[in-house]
């Protein structure tokens, strides 16, 4: 892989909080007439992303949300208990690479009987392996299977995104 270098920034820190805006207000829109939403967040940066998306709710309408974070360790986890039956939920991650992770948490939480589930994601990459559709993205990119989109957070909570 390359290293990362100003060269490749596909979205600096600046970009990355507009699309997290926008995301949320897609979010809104489509949850006009809910009361409450449940937010999962896959892994580490997925619960960030989910964090601020939770604040610029918070900015913006009365819409109670709660969060729970998805742990991914060769099977699908969560940090605490939840109650989603007939609930409007969102999971959230960082990249879409091939879909698996998302279509693997789609899955489990049908166990629970959402009310609704929709997908977000800062960057979706448009070749997924399979079957899932992300609802809300900051960026799509047609890339190819031996480029890799590389999202992070610095020690001073700053996100890039980088195409490698």
């Amino acid at each position: 892989m390359k290293k990362l270098t100003s060269e490749n920034i596909i979205l600096n820190n600046v970009d990355v909080e507009k699309k997290i805006e926008r995301i949320s207000l897609q979010i809104l829109e489509d949850n006009i007439d809910e009361e409450k939403i449940v937010i999962f967040g896959i892994s580490d940066n997925g619960v960030i992303i989910a964090k601020k998306i939770i604040e610029h709710l918070n900015k913006i309408s009365k819409l109670q949300s709660s969060l729970c974070k998805v742990i991914n360790d060769n099977s699908i986890k969560y940090d605490q208990k939840f109650d989603i039956t007939d609930t409007s939920i969102l999971i959230i991650d960082d990249v879409s690479q091939s879909g698996k992770t998302l279509q693997s948490v789609i899955s489990d939480l049908f166990n629970f009987n959402p009310k609704r589930i929709k997908t977000a994601v800062i960057v979706n990459r448009d070749h997924s392996l399979f079957p899932v559709k992300i609802d809300y993205s900051g960026i799509s990119l047609s890339t190819s299977v031996n480029e890799h989109v590389e999202f992070t957070i610095d020690k001073d909570a700053k996100m890039t995104v980088y195409l490698n």
